[in-house]
């Protein structure tokens, strides 16, 4: 009778074993899914600020390509810009109206970066000028993750001295990261997109 109580515990004891080692690794699982989960997550949270970011330079740079007859007509009087204005095409005055009313909500940051950013840009030579304004449309037309990538790679060569940046872009890992395509946009726009 003491044997079979015995046995009886055992048994017991053997099967919450068991049970145990069988929903140990199931709350183990859902411990690591979680863990999954969070870390996709905040993969897709740092993607989506990337592409918030490099969106962001998309539109200053296609604000700079846009800036010269907005930058002219901003500095003008209500007067002037009105005569400037009624010189122009129906659908042509629209689209600028409504690209000098977008200007103006811009906070002032973003409109003194916009004008700086067309200084630079006015100030190249009329060849350099063009290859920059084809590169900014390059800029603008690649793929966002790749454009945030390239923004963030212009904006840490905007740190660098000329010697420091032709060391950095020759060196085998960053030549690596970007094609000759890439390479050379970033080089049209050395100077102009911050």
């Amino acid at each position: 009778m003491r044997r079979m109580r015995m046995t009886i515990r055992y048994g017991k004891a053997a099967a919450a074993g068991m049970l145990l080692a069988v929903c140990l690794p199931g709350v183990a699982s859902a411990a690591d899914k979680a863990a999954k989960r969070a870390e996709k997550q905040a993969e897709r949270q740092a993607a989506k600020e990337a592409a918030q970011e490099s969106n962001k330079q998309a539109r200053a740079a296609q604000q700079a390509l846009n800036a010269p007859r907005v930058l002219r007509l901003e500095q003008m009087s209500p007067e002037e810009r009105e005569a400037a204005l009624a010189k122009l095409p129906p659908d042509q005055r629209a689209r600028i109206q409504q690209r000098l009313e977008n200007f103006s909500k811009r906070p002032p940051e973003q409109q003194r970066r916009v004008i700086d950013q067309q200084k630079r840009l006015m100030a190249l030579p009329p060849e350099q000028r063009q290859q920059a304004r084809q590169a900014l449309a390059d800029l603008v037309n690649t793929q966002p993750p790749r454009r945030g990538v390239i923004a963030a790679q212009l904006q840490k060569l905007s740190t660098m001295s000329d010697e420091e940046r032709s060391q950095y872009m020759n060196s085998a890992r960053f030549r690596a990261q970007f094609s000759e395509q890439e390479i050379q946009l970033m080089n049209s726009l050395r100077g102009i997109v911050p």
